[in-house]
């Protein structure tokens, strides 16, 4: 009897995937085909771009909300199954990994400002001086109350004070 239940969960475990498999690639096909129709549809309005990009921008700050308490965890429970020469080795390994990548990035870094040369008032006074829209619509203001519930960053969410004049 016990043999049944467990061979009817592994039925039921992939009914789920099958279901949660097609959902996904039908919303990347019918997202691609509607991505498609409205390019070719003349330029939309900014309220309408906003309204479309919102729940693709809810996800991401979603997904930016798990990633640092999942890297912690999992970085946790791995090292917790090693031993403490093991996990001695894997130390230095991910201090010198972490110190190589930083060094690449602050070279990268520093390659692309002598490139680009960011904040140059030459360039700047070339681009003009743009439009400023000061006016928020309710919709904006509706979405950005949503857009609070879901904090990019769970610990600066914490330690976050704002204050309103």
């Amino acid at each position: 009897e016990v043999n049944h239940v467990i061979i009817n969960l592994g039925v039921a475990s992939r009914a789920v995937v099958v279901k949660t498999s097609f959902l996904c690639l039908t919303g990347v096909f019918l997202g691609s085909i509607a991505g498609m129709l409205l390019r070719h549809i003349s330029p939309l309005p900014p309220d309408v771009i906003m309204i479309i990009a919102f729940p693709g921008e809810i996800l991401m700050r979603m997904l930016k909300m798990l990633i640092l308490p999942l890297v912690v965890s999992s970085l946790v429970t791995g090292l917790a199954g090693l031993d403490a020469k093991s996990s001695g080795r894997l130390g230095t390994r991910a201090m010198v990994y972490y110190m190589s990548t930083t060094v690449i990035a602050a070279v990268l870094g520093v390659i692309l400002v002598l490139l680009i040369h960011p904040g140059n008032p030459k360039l700047r006074a070339n681009l003009g001086l743009g439009k400023k829209n000061d006016e928020v619509s309710s919709v904006d203001a509706f979405f950005d109350l949503i857009r609070n519930l879901f904090p990019e960053n769970l610990v600066q969410a914490c330690f976050q004070q704002v204050r309103y004049s």
